[in-house]
């Protein structure tokens, strides 16, 4: 990975250009002084004092009781954990600032999530919280950055089901997949997820890294059992093309509503048999006078 590379990573600790350029230099090559600094990050020399001064703030780099002052870096392990002890303490002094402020999300509402990383985010955050059930219909490449998540769940006692086209590892998962390898089947159709949480909130949409695509969250009833029906058709299918019972499985992702619609229908049938039986079909449509 390049300097350049590594650079915009720091970056999105929270440094800034010039910071991340001079935390980098001072890794590879340490202890210097201001100027050697200068030449060695590329920041300009005008900018390298307030640059050191922010960085010994935040405790990043720290100065050597030499003449001329000399700087050696915070080594990564040890930054990570102060940054996030940093950012662990303004989250809570900003919750409790917060405080006053009450507001909930709308019943029902769709929520749109911007990006691929937001994406993982989110679905990491759901799988967290999960109680009793994950159904999940997903790609290899985003199974295996969610992988841990979900086998974290599954030794919480949460039940994970998972659909693919692509190959799957899910440790005591009830995975089904026709092991289409991920880049032939990327060749013909955009990568997409579906994520239900205990029956009740649902992630949707496309998983694409490349652009940034909007997938859907929500909490409403109606959407969740419609895309809960998908992966139930999807997983029914597969039991058919595969020669694969899969009954019990459909049956428990089922919502309790289905039994008693199973009921209705079995006895309607059972009225329809009996009226092509006895002859009678006309005069129940009207045309038996």
């Amino acid at each position: 990975m390049t300097d350049e590379r590594i650079a915009e990573k720091i970056k999105k600790l929270g440094f800034t250009t010039y910071e991340a350029k001079a935390y980098l230099a001072l890794l590879q090559n340490s202890p210097v002084t201001r100027y050697e600094l200068s030449k060695n990050s590329g920041v300009p020399r005008s900018a390298i004092y307030d640059i050191i001064r922010k960085l010994e703030r935040i405790g990043a780099v720290n100065a050597l009781y030499t003449k001329p002052e000399r700087y050696v870096p915070l080594p990564p392990d040890q930054l990570f954990e102060l940054l996030g002890r940093q950012f662990k303490e303004r989250i809570e002094e900003a919750k409790e600032s917060l405080k006053k402020f009450h507001t909930e999300i709308e019943p029902g509402h769709l929520w749109n999530i911007v990006g691929y990383r937001n994406l993982l985010h989110k679905a990491r955050e759901m799988i967290g919280r999960a109680k009793n059930s994950i159904y999940v219909s997903l790609w290899e490449r985003e199974c295996k950055k969610l992988e841990e998540d979900l086998e974290e769940a599954i030794r919480r006692g949460v039940r994970v089901i998972a659909f693919s086209f692509t190959p799957l590892k899910i440790k005591k998962a009830t995975v089904y997949s026709y092991n289409i390898p991920d880049k032939e089947l990327a060749r013909i159709w955009d990568r997409k997820i579906i994520l239900v949480i205990d029956q009740h909130e649902l992630l949707m949409g496309e998983a694409d890294d490349k652009h940034l695509k909007k997938t859907a969250w929500t909490d409403n009833k109606a959407i969740v059992d419609i895309a809960t029906n998908h992966l139930i058709l999807d997983i029914t299918l597969f039991g058919l093309r595969q020669n694969v019972d899969v009954g019990s499985v459909v049956t428990s992702m089922e919502s309790s509503g289905f039994e008693n619609l199973g009921l209705l229908l079995n006895e309607y049938n059972q009225d329809a048999l009996e009226i092509l039986s006895n002859g009678n079909y006309g005069k129940h449509n009207g045309h038996g006078r």
